[in-house]
């Protein structure tokens, strides 16, 4: 009976170190990493006035929202991002009753690089863009 049990407690030793260290990979993500976040949204036609709403991803995941803002707006800030946080960027804008054909561009710039952009055509009264980047 005294060998079943050394037989079986030496079995479970080595299952659990096999489990312990078999799964045990250098993380090489580079995640948790620093980074310098540009938002930047350009009126390049057709726009006359302000952006009535303006949001994005702030230093720590949540969002700002500010109203009025000029074009070209741009905002950068520095961010600790993990993998699986994101960065996003809306707007809004008033195109009167509509009939105006605008053309808006949206951009996400990462360490001075555009990882994600899109440009919005529309003659709708009110025109709404939203650009997001997961970072992985």
């Amino acid at each position: 009976m005294k060998l079943i049990f050394s037989i079986k407690t030496i079995l479970i030793g080595l299952l659990c170190v096999v489990l312990f260290t078999g799964c045990d990979k250098d993380d090489d993500s580079g995640y948790p990493k620093r980074v310098s976040i540009e938002y930047k949204i350009t009126g390049l036609s057709g726009v006359n006035g302000p952006l009535s709403s303006v949001s994005f991803t702030n230093e720590t995941g949540g969002n700002n929202d500010l109203v009025n803002q000029s074009l070209p707006f741009s905002s950068k800030l520095t961010r600790t991002l993990n993998s699986g946080d994101n960065a996003v960027l809306s707007f809004r804008y008033n195109n009167g009753s509509g009939g105006t054909n605008v053309s808006i561009k949206l951009e996400i710039i990462v360490d001075g690089k555009v990882i994600k952009t899109e440009t919005v055509n529309s003659s709708t009264a009110v025109v709404i863009a939203a650009i997001a980047h997961v970072f992985i």
